[in-house]
């Protein structure tokens, strides 16, 4: 296989634009409910103090000296600067390096005897400028004098010498086993902006959200993928140093490149430099055993700070990103950078990394074209993701994602392994994962979910994850309560689960500390509307270790199975809220509905509001509390007998029973109101049985001015009712174009004689909210209040209403 610094161009134009959809697809990015994303958050606790960022060596050895070089025979002095090309006098340099390095001996097998000895170029201080790129043959190492001191930079007249290139690459001829690479202690500037990026703090870049000036004021005199930093080789070392005003990857890890160090590196865009949004760190292409460490990533990066496409034993350790949602904004973005992605990776190794206002993401490399190296899908698996602390991400804090893609004849992939490949245009390899363990992370002020896993398909997952040992607070600091992941929509939550069978969720820590809470659940198990859904999931460690939730919305486990449906409409006037009934689901009748300000309960309301909102019934007629009306209002059907019951009520303490003559069903009718042609209205009914449930239908009488009746009433038959609650029901229609009047209009189906029902709580609206709640008594704003409809057991998603 022949290997290149620069991969091909159809895999960078790939990256470029699937770049939305992965992070849509990575991130659970579309919200339901939620307020922006990108807002600066007030300083709640010295955690949300964001790392330092300093251009100070953490573990790198102090840079080679003028001394060191002259001492060693393997060393030769680069010319200075000279203030205009200086790549005719660096190549020089660079040859000379190669004749004195000494290559690795090896054996009969191909293993390394005697280590390679390789020759350095010093570079002087002061600022090199390439009208083309410097290639190091193997065993050449290239050393500044500092990081502030020796500056490599492009000469942006000449950027077609960089188009898909790079100011410093391995000579991509050239493959030598045992060879050794570093490039250290110095700047690679871009310049992006001309003459920008000196090692001087700015918060913002000079010009943010503007093409590179080399691209012009429309981005169409260069290419967009033209000036990258540097694309290592095999056994290459890039350490301490500074990438800056870069419009291309600014390092590149690429087409089987092995045993790779990026260490104590420093990405950022000060003096007035800016950025392409291509990764930081970036690659992929079957690169193996590459170790990403120390590094720092200015809250001035434009991209994700690491970014790998089809990897194996990938380490990230102990790195710092910061990623401000100030800079997005200035640039005229919604998305901020600094995420780590890993798409499509096997065996990694992501620990002891503090991010702030960025995410952790194991996903599969399915956001790209199906062609190429992309045609098969891996899944991520056997990784380990442990000891990060994840401060403010924009979403969730870490997340997995488990796909695949349907072939042109609609199956999916074929499963096969890391080294399984397709071999026909009609199919693809799905590589399946799982065993990926999430353990000992700080995850807080997450925008929305702190640990999601989630799937769109079932094959994709053979293996159960391990999740356990976490602390998580704060979840959905950026305002949201429900989102759709585009595989499924979860509730906002500690940790959340949609796909795999046996995962285990043990031992972890979810709390909510401010006194607006915004953690719903603790663990979150299953996802609406979801093309997966987890099994067997083990939430007990082997040494009884439990999940534990403080001061959460709701509960310490949500599991969607059981859930209802949330109400519709939420609106507010003043201090009255109203809402739309929650459809009925088969087996989760609604219990009834439960008021939340700023995370506190304030309203609980079993089976509904007492009073429904803008009821065209008469008090008498809706709840039968007056004893002397009875029943008036309301005419009997077909084997009906209606009477007042003073003894159990939906509402207070009365209800009107329903004792039917024979088989079939009963029914009754309200009195005739006039209508309004066009007119959406909804009835409302709640009703419990005295022994058998069946089938109870809310609906409408419209008569027009023909005297024709048209008899409508809904067919949810999850509306049954039960002995044990009140079963509620609820129909919304138009009324038809020649309607002259409407009247509610009852049915209980599959009824038998002698059999009892009781209704309650009946209505009869120009609209479509038939449940209301008023705060008692004024409240400070702005507030939010959340709405969520409640069986036995479960919660609906919240719906949600902000009051200024």
């Amino acid at each position: 296989m022949t290997d290149t610094a620069r991969p091909r161009a159809s895999r960078r134009e790939g990256r470029r634009e699937a770049a939305t959809a992965k992070r849509l697809a990575a991130a659970a990015l579309l919200p339901l409910i939620s307020l922006p994303v990108l807002v600066s958050q007030p300083a709640q606790a010295a955690s949300s103090t964001p790392p330092g960022y300093s251009l100070t060596a953490t573990v790198a050895p102090p840079a080679m000296s003028v001394r060191d070089c002259r001492t060693d025979a393997s060393c030769v002095f680069a010319p200075d600067p000279s203030g205009s090309d200086d790549y005719a006098a660096l190549k020089p340099a660079v040859d000379r390096a190669a004749k004195l390095a000494v290559p690795a001996v090896l054996d009969a097998g191909g293993a390394v005897l005697t280590p390679a000895r390789p020759a350095t170029v010093l570079l002087s201080s002061g600022t090199y400028r390439l009208s083309r790129g410097l290639q190091l043959p193997p065993n050449v190492n290239l050393r500044g004098r500092g990081i502030k001191d020796t500056t490599v930079s492009m000469i942006t007249a000449n950027w077609q010498n960089f188009n898909y290139g790079y100011l410093i690459s391995w000579d991509f001829h050239t493959r030598q086993a045992g060879s050794s690479n570093l490039v250290s202690d110095l700047t690679v500037n871009g310049n992006c902006r001309e003459g920008a990026g000196a090692p001087s703090r700015r918060d913002l870049p000079g010009r943010p959200g503007a093409f590179c000036d080399f691209r012009g004021p429309k981005g169409d005199l260069a290419s967009t993928n033209a000036g990258g930093g540097i694309a290592v080789g095999d056994r290459w070392t890039v350490r301490q140093v500074r990438f800056t005003n870069l419009e291309y990857f600014k390092v590149w890890v690429g087409d089987g490149v092995k045993d790779v160090r990026i260490v104590d590196n420093r990405f950022d865009n000060w003096g007035g430099a800016e950025s392409g949004d291509e990764d930081n760190v970036g690659g992929g292409s079957r690169n193996d055993n590459v170790v990403v460490e120390y590094n720092q990533f200015d809250k001035t990066i434009h991209g994700n700070s690491f970014d790998f496409t089809n990897a194996i034993r990938t380490t990230v350790r102990r790195n710092t990103v910061v990623s401000d949602g100030a800079v997005a904004t200035a640039r005229g973005e919604r998305w901020s950078s600094g995420n780590m992605y890993l798409e499509g990776l096997v065996q990694a190794t992501v620990a002891d990394n503090v991010l702030h206002g960025a995410q952790i993401s194991l996903k599969t490399n399915g956001g790209y074209a199906h062609s190429g190296e992309n045609k098969d899908i891996t899944n991520p698996r056997d990784s380990v993701v442990s000891g990060n602390r994840i401060s403010y991400p924009g979403e969730a804090g870490i997340v997995v994602v488990y796909d695949d893609y349907r072939d042109a004849d609609e199956t999916a992939g074929t499963v096969g392994g890391w080294n399984d490949k397709s071999t026909v245009d009609t199919d693809h390899i799905v590589r399946p994962g799982g065993n990926n363990v999430i353990r000992d992370n700080v995850v807080q002020y997450a925008g929305r979910s702190g640990i999601l896993v989630l799937g769109s398909h079932g094959h994709a997952k053979d293996a159960p994850d391990t999740i356990t040992g976490n602390l998580v607070r704060n979840s959905g600091w950026g305002g949201s309560t429900g989102y759709d992941t585009g595989a499924g929509f979860f509730d906002t939550a500690g940790i959340g689960l949609s796909i795999g069978d046996g995962d285990r969720i043990y031992g972890n820590t979810i709390a909510d500390r401010p006194a607006k809470r915004t953690t719903w659940y603790g663990i979150h198990l299953g996802a609406r509307r979801a093309p997966t859904a987890p099994t067997n999931t083990v939430l007990t460690g082997p040494a009884g270790e439990t999940n534990t939730a403080t001061r959460v919305i709701a509960s310490t486990y949500h599991r969607v199975g059981q859930a209802p449906e949330a109400p519709n409409n939420l609106m507010a006037d003043g201090r009255t809220l109203s809402w739309e009934e929650s459809y009925a689901l088969e087996g989760r009748p609604i219990a009834g509905y439960r008021v939340y300000r700023d995370g506190r309960v304030v309203g609980d309301l079993p089976v509904g509001s007492a009073t429904i909102p803008g009821n065209l019934l008469t008090a008498d007629e809706s709840s039968f509390e007056n004893a002397a009306a009875g029943t008036a209002g309301w005419t009997a059907g077909f084997r009906t007998t209606l009477a007042r019951v003073g003894t159990a009520g939906a509402v207070g303490t009365s209800a009107m029973s329903l004792a039917s003559s024979g088989t079939g069903e009963v029914s009754f009718a309200g009195r005739k109101m006039a209508a309004t042609p066009g007119q959406l209205y909804t009835s409302v009914i709640s009703a419990q049985a005295q022994a058998a449930g069946r089938w109870v239908r809310a609906g409408l009488k419209f008569t027009t001015a023909t005297g024709k009746v048209h008899n409508l009433a809904t067919n949810n038959r999850a509306t049954v009712d039960a002995t044990t609650g009140w079963m509620t029901s609820n129909y919304t229609v138009e009324a038809p174009a020649d309607a002259v009047s409407v009247q509610a209009w009852y049915l209980i189906e599959g009824t038998v004689a002698g059999e009892v029902h009781l209704v309650d709580r009946l209505g009869l609206v120009a609209g479509t909210r038939t449940q209301q709640w008023t705060e008692p008594r004024r409240q400070a704003k702005p507030a939010a209040y959340h709405v969520v409809a409640y069986t036995a057991a479960e919660n609906s998603t919240p719906s949600t209403v902000a009051v200024s």
